[in-house]
């Protein structure tokens, strides 16, 4: 890799085997997918981890589904900060420096395990278990440091007899409910148990660990709130990014799709390894119920939380060498204008089709959320937002609880890892296509097409009992959510007048990927506590399948509501392009006439950005009383 220096001729390039890359966009290459490793590497299994800790599907489906939330919560501020201070570069590497930190704090809690479940001893033909003291114990990161310098008391080791004896619950549980954790010992299975004397005690599947309830509360709490703050604090780094990048492919925007491809290929790399990685994590050093090799499929994500540390001080030095430019776009209105950046990949007969329904506001209105709303309660608009929202509750199910449930089945990290390539692979490859079906299906049609999936990916992941079978539905899952993204944000860029469009685009972002990917989430974890994964799973697919007949009942008897000047515009075929009507139902035909010279006498400005209504007059009724006047 050559670094030439093109001061003289332009701007700097880098060489990399024979090809040629601006420097400032390969270094914004390299930050995403060094910053995305990060988060491949730990925040997908962050689920099966504090399920590991003895926590609820309820517990953590709050952790995983209010950083969304919170991200969006904190946006506001750090705009602000951003518009007063113009500090953008200082401020993305504060934000990374406090990812990593929370990131660790989070490694470092854990709650006390103060007993093992083991065999009961040969003679006692009552009971099968027994509960035992649990040997020495390093509690997560901070514990394996001291117990590396040798620092801390001194715990009992476990004996070899014990070893041998040491029980993981979950592996003699016939019966169990995919998705419910964690287990709760009762005198049934455990003969010796007191729960007055020793409290409520849990043990997680997979696992031969066993924790107070109160001690997993505690450890729940604490890692709330560790979360919060880490993302309040650490939200502002990719917005920044994206503004950097934007800034360095300033002379052709289309270029930041092939530069932010490069966090999907990070996410998938660091995904893919960790999950060989942990599958040979099975071995704990001081570990307080240590049992034999293949008697648990506990792992040991240490790994995971030192991996994602060392992939943001990676980013964390890349981002030193981005650049930002005088007038960089504020944080909040960057995710608009990458928006921005796909509508001409649109053909121009969608583009007009989903014009026909622009939305109408003052011109004069401020460009706020409460303004956009009000001008997006069309009924077409609130059905289409509704579908996104469901895509993006699915979307978050599937995050948080996919390989919680794969576990459930067998489930191995090494799958996992395989099914992250798998996903992330269609989903490049859809991002690359995805504009070929949206001209030829609109963008009402491919949505209702997005859902249809949805349904049967759902139903087929809660009917599989082998895990593998999977990794075909992670190829739907790619292209589902990639077509959705980029069918919804063209659609609302296309339809949103420019002075409220930022705005517009704000509130489907956070329909997206606050209310849905966060609620997605929560409320699939409380649901899952209760009925567990399955049935959750193909919950889902039915709320999928109601919301597209639904949406589409609504959608037909409502047909001429808010349309401007065609009332076949929603129909996605070409005799809706090929036969448009005008006001009072009289055709406007191609092949020309009185009406259609009038029409395009009076409505050139109009054409030119594919329908949008001057606010001062109504050119289509000038049009029609042309035609009326002189035509008869």
């Amino acid at each position: 890799m050559d670094a030439v220096d093109g001061a003289a001729a332009g701007p700097k390039t880098i060489s990399v085997f024979g090809k040629v890359f601006p420097k400032d966009a390969f270094i914004c290459r390299l930050f995403y997918f060094f910053y995305f490793a990060s988060f491949g590497s730990l925040f997908p299994l962050l689920a099966v981890y504090f399920k590991q800790l003895g926590m609820t599907p309820a517990q953590a489906g709050l952790l995983l589904g209010i950083r969304p939330l919170m991200e969006f919560a904190s946006h506001p501020f750090w705009g602000m900060f951003a518009s007063r201070f113009k500090r953008e570069k200082l401020l993305l590497i504060f934000s990374l420096i406090a990812m990593i930190v929370f990131t660790l704090m989070i490694g470092f809690v854990q709650p006390t395990t103060p007993f093992c479940i083991v065999y009961a001893p040969e003679g006692n033909q009552s009971c099968q278990s027994v509960l035992s003291p649990a040997g020495r114990t390093a509690h997560g990161l901070l514990g394996l440091v001291k117990d590396t310098a040798g620092m801390g008391r001194k715990k009992r080791q476990a004996s070899p007899q014990l070893i041998d004896t040491i029980i993981d619950m979950s592996m003699l549980d016939n019966e169990h409910v995919a998705g419910l954790a964690p287990k709760y010992i009762t005198t049934k299975e455990v003969c010796n148990y007191d729960e007055k004397a020793q409290g409520v005690l849990v043990s997680p599947p997979h696992s031969t660990r066993v924790y107070r309830e109160p001690g997993v509360q505690q450890a729940f709490m604490l890692i709330l709130l560790l979360i919060c703050l880490g993302e309040w604090f650490s939200s502002p780094a990719v917005p920044l990014a994206d503004s950097a990048t934007l800034y360095a492919c300033r002379e052709n925007p289309k270029d930041y799709k092939m530069i932010r491809i490069f966090g999907s290929i990070g996410w998938s790399i660091a995904m893919c390894l960790m999950g060989v990685g942990l599958d040979y994590s099975d071995t704990f050093r001081n570990h307080p119920c240590p049992a034999r090799e293949n008697s648990t499929s506990e792992k040991n994500y240490t790994l995971c939380f030192v991996m994602c540390s060392i992939f943001t001080f990676v980013s964390c030095l890349l981002a030193t060498q981005m650049k930002f430019g005088e007038d960089s776009t504020i944080p909040t209105a960057v995710g608009g204008l990458i928006m921005d950046t796909r509508t001409d990949e649109v053909a121009p007969a969608v583009v007009e089709k989903a014009k026909a329904r622009q939305l109408q506001a003052d011109s004069s209105a401020e460009n706020t959320w409460l303004t956009a709303a009000k001008a997006l309660r069309n009924i077409h608009i609130v059905v289409y937002l509704v579908w996104v929202m469901t895509i993006g509750l699915g979307a978050g199910i599937i995050f948080a609880f996919l390989y919680w449930h794969l576990q459930d089945l067998g489930g191995s990290p090494a799958l996992f890892g395989i099914m992250t390539v798998v996903n992330h692979g269609s989903e490049m490859f859809m991002n690359m296509h995805v504009f070929k079906f949206i001209n030829k299906y609109g963008h009402v049609k491919i949505m209702i097409m997005c859902l249809g999936a949805n349904v049967i990916r759902f139903l087929l992941i809660a009917m599989l009992d082998n895990p593998w079978m999977v990794l075909p539905l992670q190829i739907m899952q790619g292209v589902v959510l990639a077509t959705t993204w980029a069918a919804a944000t063209t659609y609302i860029t296309l339809i949103a007048p420019e002075n409220i469009r930022s705005s517009a685009q704000g509130i489907l972002n956070f329909l997206y990927n606050g209310v849905g990917r966060g609620l997605g989430a929560i409320a699939g974890g409380l649901v899952i506590n209760v009925i567990g994964t399955r049935a959750v799973f193909v919950l889902y697919a039915l709320w999928c399948a109601a919301a597209a007949g639904g949406g589409y009942a609504i959608n037909k008897f409502f047909r001429y509501e808010g349309i401007k000047y065609s009332a076949n515009m929603f129909d996605d075929n070409e005799d809706a392009i090929d036969m448009m009507s005008a006001p009072q139902g009289l055709p406007i035909r191609r092949e020309g006439g009185k009406l259609t010279e009038a029409f395009s006498a009076q409505t050139t400005a109009v054409n030119s950005n594919y329908g949008t209504i001057d606010p001062t007059q109504d050119a289509y009724q000038d049009a029609y009383d042309q035609y009326v006047t002189t035509g008869r």
